[in-house]
């Protein structure tokens, strides 16, 4: 019985030294954004205006597009202006500028200072890819500029 607590001891201690060889090894952690992380990567590079994208969304995407506007509906006012103004903001950068701030919301919690009023004020621009590449597809085929798709009933 002693020689199978001495082989157990002996094989924690093996496991442990492993465990610990690789901690010590590890590089640095990688905090970066990927191509789709935290931004969707046809976001970044879509031509579209903000309007187009949400009228793509709320055709091809109903629920998530409901989900959103009722969200938003739910903020105060000023808040919702708020995002309104970021979201347009995003849309008016080139998409380096546009991958630069995936990179800075990926590695700085405190970056984007909407999500401190309303954690989900970008979600049906950035928080899923399905949605994205949906209206990302048909988003040209609407109207530039048609503020409409922001009076939700």
């Amino acid at each position: 019985m002693t020689g199978l607590r001495r082989r157990a001891k002996l094989a924690g201690m093996a496991l442990s030294a492993v465990a610990a060889a690789s901690v010590i090894t590890a590089g640095p952690a990688g905090a970066d954004a990927s191509d789709d992380y935290p931004i969707p990567h046809r976001i970044i590079i879509t031509e579209c205006d903000t309007e187009q994208y949400m009228a793509a969304a709320r055709d091809t995407s109903p629920v998530y597009f409901e989900r959103y506007m009722i969200d938003r509906s739910n903020r105060p006012p000023e808040v919702q202006q708020l995002a309104f103004d970021r979201i347009h903001w995003f849309f008016s950068l080139d998409p380096v500028a546009r991958r630069q701030y995936s990179e800075n919301t990926a590695t700085n919690v405190y970056y984007e200072f909407v999500a401190t009023r309303w954690g989900n004020w970008a979600k049906l621009f950035f928080n899923n890819k399905g949605v994205v590449a949906k209206a990302t597809d048909v988003c040209m085929n609407y109207p530039k500029g048609d503020m409409s798709v922001w009076n939700w009933v």
